[in-house]
């Protein structure tokens, strides 16, 4: 992780790594998976008699895996001469900024969307079905809410690996700048409004974003131009295409990002994201493509 973030609290977590390779489904902790399933708090109807509401709980999704991410693979993040400054040609522009998945993480989205829909079609829970099964077949049914991260690889991860699992039953799936990577190259700067509308018609982009066209990602004032210290890798002839969004703003937004979704009255939550949102959450690396299930009440909030 590029972040390093204190770790505040355990986190109880379910997950599966979706690759080109079979997929595995695993546990960190059995017991305290089962936990999580049942977990529950008890409140006071009008009547006066206890209910049973279950507990908030967040699906983190990360992007498949992208041109940048094979990009930085081959030359690695901020090594000496380091650049995101591309050749201006079309194949350039299309696989760099705003980065979207390759054949490969478009593979991922479907090996993700095979394992959620072959564990949804268990009905019969035997004992001798594996708890993950178990836990990922309920897991499509409970989905009360999807926020997808504007970015163009997160969106593209959700249409093809969530949605057709989950658009029959009028998910609402609100798309939301603040769910977006921390702006650390050029493929962290995202598509119009106007322009993400007509590709994904049924995403809600209008009730966290802008009104207007004008770019929703980090944008540096005249002020913080002046005063801006590069925090990324610099002085062995590393150039970069725009300004890096500054910790203390990364971590404003993901304060923001957090009373989002505690304010959410939705109790299973699927946030599509990114690998820098991730770490400041739970202080975790995830793969491409990987997914876990985490109590809200374990989500680091504040700095």
């Amino acid at each position: 992780s590029i972040c390093a973030m204190c770790f505040l609290s355990p986190v109880v977590w379910i997950t599966f790594l979706a690759t080109s390779h079979p997929i595995g489904i695993s546990f960190s902790n059995q017991l305290q998976s089962r936990r999580l399933l049942t977990s529950h708090t008890s409140a006071k109807s009008s009547d006066g008699d206890m209910k049973v509401e279950k507990s908030k709980r967040i699906v983190f999704l990360r992007h498949g895996r992208t041109y940048m991410n094979d990009f930085i693979g081959g030359v690695h993040f901020g090594a000496p001469n380091f650049s995101d400054i591309f050749p201006d040609t079309p194949e350039n522009r299309h696989r760099f900024i705003d980065s979207p998945l390759t054949p490969e993480g478009v593979e991922q989205a479907k090996n993700l969307k095979s394992v959620l829909q072959r564990t949804r079609n268990l009905k019969d829970y035997s004992a001798d079905k594996m708890e993950e099964e178990r836990v990922f077949g309920s897991l499509l049914d409970e989905i009360d809410l999807v926020v997808v991260s504007p970015l163009t690889r997160a969106l593209e991860t959700m249409d093809i690996g969530l949605y057709p699992l989950i658009k029959a039953h009028n998910i609402p799936i609100v798309a939301n700048p603040l769910a977006s990577e921390r702006l650390y190259l050029v493929s962290d700067v995202g598509k119009t409004r106007n322009a993400l509308k007509k590709m994904y018609e049924y995403v809600d982009f209008d009730s966290c974003m802008p009104n207007d066209d004008k770019p929703w990602h980090f944008q540096p004032t005249d002020d913080l131009k002046k005063a801006y210290v590069e925090w990324r890798p610099s002085g062995e002839g590393q150039l970069y295409a725009c300004l890096g969004e500054p910790e203390d703003h990364f971590d404003r937004r993901m304060t923001e990002l957090y009373r989002f979704l505690h304010q959410r009255p939705e109790r299973t939550v699927v946030l599509v994201c990114h690998a820098g949102v991730i770490d400041w959450f739970l202080h975790e690396t995830f793969g491409n493509c990987e997914l876990r299930i985490v109590n809200f009440d374990d989500l680091r909030h504040y700095k």
